[in-house]
C-alpha cells in the first residue's frame, strides 16, 4: 500500500520550496552584498555632499520616486546590483521628502511598517555609485552608529 499524504502536508512541502526559490531570488550577488548603503537625508543635518575623503563618484543617477514604505522595507537590491556592475562599494541614497505622510492614523512618530496599509510619505531619491578605500568603509561604518 503506498503512503498517503494529506492536504496539509502536501501545502506545507509547496509552500516551503516556494520560500526557498523566492529566497534565492530575491538574495542579491555577492559583489552586491559587498555594496554598503549610506543613506543621506535633507532633514537630518548631515551635509548631503560630504563623503570620507578617498571616495569618489562613479555614477549619478537621475532622481527617481519612492513611497516611505518601500525605502523602508526595501534592502535595494536593483539598486545595490547596479553598483556592484559600475565597480562601486558604496550607495548613496539621497533622499527628500516631497509629500509628508497623510494618514492621520499613522503619526510620523510611528514606524511606516506599523500603519498598514499606508505607503507614507513620499520622497524624492538620487543614488550614487561610489568607490572608496578601506579606511573610508570603516569611516562610514563609524558614522551609521
Amino acid at each position: 500500500m503506498e503512503p498517503r499524504h494529506s492536504i496539509g502536508s502536501v501545502v506545507l512541502l509547496v509552500a516551503t520550496a516556494l520560500t526557498g526559490l523566492l529566497s534565492c531570488a530575491t538574495t542579491g550577488s555577492p559583489a552586491a552584498n559587498g555594496v554598503m548603503v549610506v543613506r543621506r537625508s535633507e532633514d537630518d543635518g548631515v551635509s548631503p555632499a560630504r563623503l570620507p575623503s578617498g571616495c569618489r563618484l562613479l555614477v549619478a543617477h537621475p532622481a527617481v520616486d519612492r513611497t516611505e514604505l518601500d525605502l523602508a522595507t526595501t534592502e535595494l537590491s536593483r539598486e545595490r546590483e547596479r553598483a556592484a556592475a559600475a565597480g562601486a562599494n558604496v550607495l548613496v541614497a539621497r533622499e527628500k521628502a516631497i509629500v509628508p505622510r497623510r494618514d492621520y492614523d499613522c503619526p510620523a512618530s510611528s514606524p511606516i511598517t506599523d500603519c498598514p496599509p499606508s505607503e507614507g510619505a513620499w520622497f524624492r531619491v538620487e543614488y550614487e555609485d561610489c568607490e572608496c578605500p578601506a579606511e573610508a568603509l570603516g569611516e562610514l561604518r563609524r558614522s551609521r552608529r
